[in-house]
């Protein structure tokens, strides 16, 4: 079956399509067959590199969503080969009716049905955005009772130890992932991811690129192993294919 990654957070500005861009590019770097998909009605996150080769997919029609269009999008997904994994973004304003449609529509089960598994995931983070984005963990953990969920913690905009939050046992519990991201220091590390970002380069193109220096390019090398090896430890491709077996 393949794995079908959908990246949901009601909360914009925390990261979210940076995080859907690591864990494509992730997948790619560990020789996984990797679809990506942008269907964030805004905003051109995954499309915007070049390299991931993204699919645009519009599914809202106003402030709804447009079955006819979602029923697109779930055409493609099912014939996704069963080794694959699939990544898909969706902008902060799909949020409350992309999931609600997801609930109500059974998709989750009509995936697992079809052969395909479908895994959650959403950020949260400190700062000003943490009660924002714990709520919007806390609607998908009631809404997806059923559904695996992985929630990534993103230290760039304040300190969270979510380790000892009654959220991270409850997911846990209902066989959620949590992957922490690594704190890094924003006049250097922080600086250089945020530019990466902002110009829209995967780790491989920013490496290669001019806008960088030796060191700048030498700390993204380091900042990209790093997060590769907690992605390793997490399991995300073992499950993925234990799943399938």
């Amino acid at each position: 079956m393949a794995a079908i990654n959908m990246i949901l957070q009601g909360k914009g500005g925390v990261g979210k399509s940076f995080t859907a861009s690591l864990l494509s590019q992730y997948l790619l770097d560990r020789d996984q067959l990797v679809g990506c998909f942008d269907a964030d009605p805004v905003n051109a996150t995954l499309t915007a590199y070049a390299s991931l080769k993204a699919t645009k997919i519009e599914i809202m029609e106003g402030d709804s969503i447009n079955s006819r269009l979602f029923d697109t999008m779930i055409e493609k997904l099912i014939q996704l080969p069963d080794e694959a994994f699939a990544v898909i973004d969706s902008g902060a304003s799909t949020f409350v009716p992309l999931a609600a449609y997801i609930s109500e529509n059974n998709v989750a089960e009509f995936l697992q049905a079809s052969g395909h598994n479908l895994t959650l995931h959403t950020l949260i983070t400190g700062g000003q955005a943490e009660g924002d984005t714990i709520q919007g963990l806390a609607s998908l953990m009631e809404g997806f009772p059923d559904t695996p969920i992985t929630v990534w913690v993103n230290p760039f905009f304040g300190q969270i130890d979510f380790k000892d939050h009654k959220l991270e046992k409850a997911n846990r519990d209902q066989g959620g992932t949590t992957i922490v991201l690594p704190t890094y220091k924003k006049e250097t590390f922080g600086y250089d991811l945020e530019l990466m970002l902002k110009s829209r380069l995967t780790f491989a193109q920013a490496i290669n690129s001019g806008k960088f220096n030796v060191m700048a390019k030498q700390r993204l090398k380091i900042a990209r192993d790093e997060i590769w090896n907690i992605l390793d430890e997490s399991g995300l491709i073992i499950e993925a294919r234990e799943q399938q077996e």
